[in-house]
């Protein structure tokens, strides 16, 4: 044993001082966190703490329309929730009904049916589960919320008319009480965002901002900013798995973040650069999504640049995926800025499609293939952090 000793002090002196020289190599975050008139306030340096291999992906389940009857082929899905059993539930806006499919990728059933009447929807978008395991559909050709239950059966609808135009991107919380946007117009056209409870009584006012412009060319027309236009809103907003609230404006790199109740408890705030847009994509952009006969084109106009973000979601550990309008190189992947439950600028990934659900270390999205067909994909989720 003795003449062993030697060899196994040489190999722990290395592992110890293997170990201080890793210590030495990580990185350490360089904003700060501090507390402003009640609100913490997390500053965030341009360069994430981690390097994109931080995080990474694996399939593990892919489902097509290829093999399913004519009625439930894929035609426009728009919106995915998973529920505790971990069955996926997709709308499908031109098919008018919500396909439901087991955690191993099976078609189980779908859940209403084109039309008017009770139970049949026009024009489904955003869907989301509540805790009291209902299927809450907005329709957009009815201009109500439909609910249902989880195994299809028909319970109740509420009209939006009364609300506002635009209705839509509902997030639930564990109450039950639903966290919507929506357009008033008017002499000042705002989009709002609001709280309800479940019958679509108002609690509170997240916010509100007006998204009428004057043209850069100095005429008194009123004109819409193009994204606010296309997209119906000028805000992006979630609700975590504590209930707090997300919510950020496109013009500004700040994610404020609230209590259940409405109260401002934090910003999260990070340096960025800012996207131009070049003639060339203002023309494909106007071309994809208002038509050259549409009445519409004289009322939008471009900014010089691209909104900070588009799109942002929260998953189970609390951290924060915030879709810019940055791309991969070829194109054909989103950055994505990731920030953890203290607002700690984290990661910077890049996904081909933006996270529709996390459940159980999974993310679920729906993909177009080279073909342009959608497909709904799980994938596995690991950080190396």
């Amino acid at each position: 044993m003795k003449k062993f000793f030697p060899i196994i002090l040489f190999i722990g002196v290395i592992v110890f001082f293997s170990g201080i020289s890793c210590q030495k190599e990580k990185k350490s975050w360089e904003g700060t966190i501090q507390e402003k008139d009640g609100v913490m306030v997390a500053k965030n340096p341009h360069e994430p703490l981690n390097k994109p291999d931080v995080f990474f992906l694996e399939e593990d389940l892919c489902i097509t329309s290829e093999e399913m009857d004519k009625e439930f082929i894929f035609q426009n899905l728009y919106d995915l929730v998973v529920d505790e059993d971990e069955n996926i539930y997709v709308s499908d806006m031109n098919a008018a009904h919500i396909l439901v499919f087991n955690k191993i990728g099976k078609l189980i059933r779908a859940i209403g049916k084109k039309g008017q009447g009770p139970g049949e929807i026009a024009r489904p978008l955003s869907i989301c589960i509540s805790p009291q395991d209902k299927l809450l559909v907005v329709d957009v050709g009815q201009f109500c919320v439909h609910y249902f239950s989880l195994k299809g059966e028909f319970l109740e609808k509420f009209s939006t008319t009364t609300i506002g135009a635009n209705f839509g991107y509902p997030k639930v919380d564990s109450k039950g009480n639903i966290l919507a946007g929506y357009l008033i117009f008017g002499k000042e056209t705002k989009t709002y965002t609001v709280k309800f409870n479940s019958e679509l009584k108002p609690l509170f006012t997240v916010s509100s901002l007006p998204v009428v412009s004057k043209p850069s060319d100095g005429s008194s027309k009123a004109v819409f900013d193009f994204f606010e236009f296309t997209l119906g809103t000028n805000m992006v907003w979630d609700i975590t798995r504590n209930d707090n609230i997300l919510w950020g404006q496109f013009t500004k790199y700040e994610i404020h973040v609230f209590s259940p109740e409405g109260t401002h408890i934090k910003s999260i705030l990070k340096a960025n650069d800012p996207q131009k847009i070049s003639e060339k994509e203002k023309e494909r952009l106007l071309e994809e999504s208002v038509p050259e006969n549409s009445p519409y084109r004289a009322l939008v106009e471009f900014p010089n640049n691209y909104p900070v973000f588009l799109h942002f979601t929260s998953d189970e550990e609390g951290r924060i995926f915030v879709q810019t309008y940055e791309k991969t190189q070829d194109r054909e992947r989103d950055y994505y800025d990731v920030f953890d439950s203290e607002g700690k600028y984290i990661a910077k990934i890049a996904l081909k499609s933006r996270p529709y659900a996390w459940k159980n270390k999974k993310l679920y999205t729906i993909e177009l293939d080279d073909s342009g067909f959608q497909k709904i994909k799980r994938f596995s989720v690991f950080w190396k952090y």
